[in-house]
């Protein structure tokens, strides 16, 4: 399907993968990038650092994602460093170097309001609580103060996203979150 058109920038694909924390974007851009093996991902999961928010302990650093990684991107660039974040790292800031040859999938909660020209736009409609409860499986924190980041900050954060970029509306295809990916995507 991402293939029907030559590429907005005129370069390289851009491709975005939204839904709530929890939806399994993680799990679907895996599976993608087997399909397009000849395209780049970039987790934006890999800008979330630590904070002052006693709740959520951490929260998306997005001017080092804007400066680093989207106004790259809207500049055509396909080749440049940037420095995710590694949790629990004697030195937290690494460097990578991204390299994009035939695209880019950009995975993270919120990606549909970048400012991007995206080639291809995947929704995962994951219901609110399946969702928190995936996230509480596989975040490292105690069960209450999950359950709250959840409930007091990362939901309502998500909701306003939703409720300005209407991603139902905008998404080129929605993956329901709940069946088997293999099973929705050829």
């Amino acid at each position: 399907m991402i293939y029907k058109k030559p590429p907005k920038n005129g370069k390289f694909y851009i491709v975005a993968i939204d839904g709530r924390g929890g939806a399994g974007k993680t799990t679907l851009t895996e599976y993608i990038e087997k399909l397009l093996h000849s395209f780049s991902v970039l987790n934006g999961d890999e800008y979330f650092e630590p904070d002052d928010n006693t709740i959520a302990f951490g929260s998306f650093n997005e001017e080092r994602f804007e400066k680093e990684v989207l106004s790259q991107l809207r500049g055509g660039k396909s080749e440049f460093n940037y420095h995710p974040y590694r949790w629990g790292n004697k030195e937290p800031m690494s460097n990578k170097k991204l390299r994009i040859t035939e695209g880019i999938i950009i995975e993270r909660s919120g990606s549909f309001a970048f400012n991007l020209e995206y080639d291809f736009k995947i929704w995962v409609e994951t219901p609110a609580k399946l969702a928190l409860q995936r996230g509480q499986e596989r975040d490292e924190m105690p069960l209450e103060q999950g359950y709250r980041s959840w409930k007091e900050v990362w939901q309502p954060q998500e909701d306003a996203h939703f409720n300005k970029v209407k991603p139902l509306e905008i998404a080129d295809i929605v993956i329901d979150g709940t069946k088997l990916f293999e099973e929705q995507i050829t």
